[in-house]
């Protein structure tokens, strides 16, 4: 009687635990925000065994990244290494909060408070000119909705409380400022109603994924920026499918923006120019279209990357559908007046453990046989390319991962802009807006209507840059890290508003005209003064650190200098920023 009591008791323990503790999930289609640094600590381990870097194309499904993984020796692996592939393993084993037949859902919750402080509040107003930007800011609060429905769905989404990229009396308007709602500089105007800036769903298997919404890209192993898409840019509105194996992979991707017309109607100011507000029509296609191949080759010590995009636009809302073939070579199309395309290769290598050196090329404008080309005596397209190299070092000290980079990156002055040979552009012109590969995030506010953000699609410092970053520090995935940042940009007289056509034979390199007698021309002053080269120096030290798998704490502090502010000769402006916060993670 004893023996079948205890064998009931036991029973029925064995199948309680069996509702209270729900078997692993197998839904594996997570797609993992470029904020997470599980993608840099497989890296890490990559080169710290001697591989080449895996896909640098972003984000990454959750079985993108187990299939990663696989290529780790974990016979090697010890101390730090050992310590980042158990943080990763654990990050990929994260199960949903609540299973059910056929569904899986999750929840988190943020509190973020965030202060920021500053010297110069004149001459750094906006947070375009806060050197811990936009994207790494976080708001007051954040709450996010996952679900995984059946074996090859996922959804996301992301709610937010905090204030808009613009204030009504400019970010860095005053020396201290919070990320807090309601509280000065901030308003009750300054609440952001543009969320969710991170709103998508996903499909796929094990070896592909297809996702459609609103998410980041970044496409390269860049430090300072990417040549062919940076993570500089909010979102894109777009729809990727990719595929992905041990050897090889393939993404198609198409995001689309505001078309030109919609705003480039005045004057820009410092970048940014104003709608009417939320009753605006919006006319006119905008997109951008690309596909990448990636190789891994020679026992995987080397990386090789062949993309191609086009931007393309219409003002009477059209899409050629001839054009939507993922496997085209884009230029051949030869639609000049509907589309620029860009031609890029990426190469990295590791040649021994703990050393990887990789490099970007880009191509948009070079005359091809029987097509003029720019002279003093002829008149034709000039030439335009962009330039990024580095090496980056791997190397574990005891429990820590140390990690070094140096990076150059040069863009020509001509990089990302397309022609526009009418100086006083109107709907009624062939060239009334350049096919720039130059986008605007469009933001509604409560006090200014709709403002058009304009940024780099590719790299963040854009066209006429040459840039040299330093980079190094010490890291403890999941507890931890510390680092400093040196960066040094020189930049010419081009920006994203430069208008420009056929050079060479005595035509002028470029149409700059004054705010105003054009629509369009540099936007950073009166062009007239525009003589000389800015000189950017920015030296910073950044770190965080994890209390609980619930609290975190972060700084930076930045020592800016700009020598020839605004590309005008003699002047001199500096900063010294500093942000500290705390994140609160249910």
């Amino acid at each position: 009687m004893k023996l079948r009591r205890c064998f009931v008791v036991t029973l029925l323990l064995v199948v309680s635990c069996s509702f209270l503790v729900a078997s692993p999930y197998t839904n594996k289609q997570k797609i993992f925000s470029l904020d997470s640094d599980v993608y840099e600590a497989i890296s890490a381990l990559y080169v710290n065994q001697g591989m080449s870097l895996p896909s640098t194309t972003g984000p990454y499904s959750e079985a993108e990244l187990l299939l990663m993984l696989e290529k780790i020796d974990t016979g090697k692996l010890s101390g730090a290494t050992k310590n980042t592939y158990a943080y990763i393993e654990k990050q990929l084993d994260i199960q949903p909060k609540m299973q059910t037949k056929g569904m899986g859902l999750s929840w988190n919750f943020d509190a973020n408070l965030e202060t920021y402080t500053h010297q110069n509040t004149t001459d750094f107003t906006g947070r375009e000119n806060w050197n811990r930007g936009y994207i790494s800011q976080k708001p007051m609060l954040s709450i996010g909705l996952e679900t995984w429905p059946s074996d090859n769905f996922y959804g996301y989404s992301e709610f937010t409380v905090g204030n808009s990229y613009t204030l009504e009396n400019g970010f860095g308007a005053t020396a201290f400022s919070t990320n807090l709602i309601l509280m000065s500089p901030a308003t009750l105007t300054d609440l952001d109603f543009n969320m969710p800036y991170r709103a998508f769903i996903a499909m796929g298997g094990d070896y592909w994924t297809f996702q459609l919404g609103r998410d980041r890209l970044s496409w390269g192993a860049g430090e300072s920026g990417n040549l062919f898409v940076g993570d500089n840019l909010k979102y894109h509105n777009m729809a990727r499918f990719t595929a992905f194996g041990e050897k090889y992979k393939y993404t198609f991707v198409t995001s689309f923006f505001p078309h030109p017309s919609s705003y480039i109607s005045d004057s820009p100011t410092n970048g940014v120019i104003l709608g009417t507000g939320q009753d605006d029509l919006l006319e006119g296609l905008y997109m951008f279209m690309a596909h990448r191949l990636e190789w891994r080759m020679f026992n995987n010590k080397v990386g090789l990357v062949l993309t191609e995009s086009i931007m393309y636009q219409s003002e009477e809302n059209l899409l050629d559908l001839r054009i939507l073939n993922p496997v085209m070579i884009f230029h051949d199309y030869y639609i000049r007046k509907n589309a620029n395309s860009l031609l890029g290769l990426e190469l990295d290598y590791t040649p021994f453990r703990g050393i990887n050196v990789y490099g970007q090329m880009v191509v948009d404008e070079f005359a091809l046989p029987g097509e003029p080309v720019a002279s003093d005596t002829v008149s034709g397209l000039p030439t335009a390319y962009g330039f990024l190299a580095g090496v980056k070092a791997i190397k574990p000290i005891g429990n820590l991962m140390g990690h070094a980079s140096f990076e150059f990156a040069y863009t020509d002055p001509y990089l990302y802009l397309r022609y526009s040979s009418d100086t006083d552009p109107d709907s009624a012109s062939d060239n009334a807006y350049g096919l720039n590969y130059v986008v605007a995030i469009r933001e509604f506010t409560n006090h200014s209507g709709t403002r058009y953000n304009s940024q780099y699609l590719g790299y963040a410092y854009g066209n006429d840059a040459i840039v040299f970053n330093l980079n190094g520090g010490v890291k403890q995935y999941g507890k931890w890290n510390v680092e400093a940042n040196g960066f040094f940009m020189l930049h010419g007289v081009f920006d994203m508003f430069t208008i420009w056509h056929w050079v060479g034979d005595g035509v002028p390199i470029a149409v700059t005209p004054t705010s105003s007698d054009s629509s369009l021309g540099n936007y950073a002053g009166d062009v007239s003064d525009r003589d000389s080269v800015s000189q950017t120096l920015v030296i910073g030290v950044n770190g965080s650190y994890e209390f609980t798998p619930w609290l975190k704490a972060f700084g930076q502090v930045d020592y800016i200098h700009i020598g020839n502010y605004g590309n005008v000769s003699g002047t001199t402006v500096q900063d010294v920023q500093l942000t500290l916060g705390v994140t609160y993670h249910i």
